[in-house]
C-alpha cells in the first residue's frame, strides 16, 4: 500500500479511480492501493469457515454483552483477559482457541469442524440437555447457513464451541477448563455457564 501526500493535487482523496486504484484515509494517513473487485465466494469450505466464525462470534458476543452489562467479574472474561498475550485482543485470542482447534496444517478442516459437531451430538443425555438449557438461558439461538455446512447448529453446540475455545486456550488448570468438553458432566456445563455471568 503506497502512502501519498496531496493525492490528485488535493489534501485528501477518497474513492475509486476507474477500476484501477482506490484512495482512502487509513490510520490518519492518506493512502492509495490497487482496486480489487470484491467477491463473495460461497464455496463449501467458505461456508464452513463462516459457520465456525459465526458460531464462536455468537459465544463471544454473549460474554461481551454480559461484561458490558456490569458483570465485569465474569470468570470467563477475567480469565481470558488475564491470559491473553500482550498486543492481542482477548476476544480474538479466545475465539482463536476454537478456530485453531479446527485447523489442520493452518487450513480449516471441514472434517474437524464436523467432528466437533458430532462430539457435541454424542454427549451423554444429561450433559447435552445441560448445554441446551444453559445456552437457552444465556439467549444463544440456533442458526444455519444455506451453503457450506448447512445443518442447523444448535444453541447448545455454540456454547460447546465456546467451551472448546476455553479448553484449547487452557484458561486455567481448574475444572472444567482443564477437561475436554466432550467428557463434561452436566455439573461442568452448569459451572461453565455460571462462570460466563459471574465469578462462580
Amino acid at each position: 500500500m503506497a502512502k501519498v501526500e496531496g493525492p490528485l493535487m488535493s489534501m485528501e482523496a477518497r474513492g475509486k479511480l476507474a477500476d484501477a486504484i482506490v484512495f482512502f484515509p487509513w490510520k490518519g494517513r492518506h493512502v492509495v492501493r490497487q482496486w480489487l473487485k470484491p467477491t463473495n465466494k460461497k464455496s463449501v469450505a467458505q461456508g464452513y469457515v463462516r459457520a465456525a466464525v459465526y458460531a464462536i462470534g455468537k459465544f463471544i458476543t454473549e460474554i461481551v454483552s454480559i461484561s458490558n452489562g456490569g458483570a465485569l467479574d465474569s470468570k470467563v472474561y477475567s480469565l481470558s483477559t488475564a491470559k491473553v498475550p500482550a498486543g492481542m485482543n482477548w476476544n480474538a485470542w479466545l475465539g482463536g482457541g476454537f478456530l485453531g482447534a479446527i485447523q489442520s496444517a493452518g487450513t480449516l478442516s471441514t472434517a474437524l469442524f464436523a467432528s466437533f459437531v458430532a462430539d457435541y451430538s454424542a454427549l451423554g443425555t444429561a450433559a447435552l440437555t445441560a448445554f441446551k438449557t444453559q445456552a437457552s438461558s444465556l439467549g444463544i439461538a440456533d442458526f444455519a447457513f444455506d451453503y457450506g455446512y448447512t445443518t442447523n447448529i444448535e444453541a447448545g453446540c455454540v456454547l460447546y464451541f465456546g467451551a472448546l475455545a476455553c479448553y484449547s486456550n487452557s484458561l486455567t488448570a481448574a475444572a472444567p477448563y482443564n477437561i475436554d468438553p466432550k467428557s463434561w458432566a452436566a455439573s461442568n456445563v452448569d459451572a461453565f455457564a455460571s462462570a460466563m455471568i459471574g465469578t462462580a
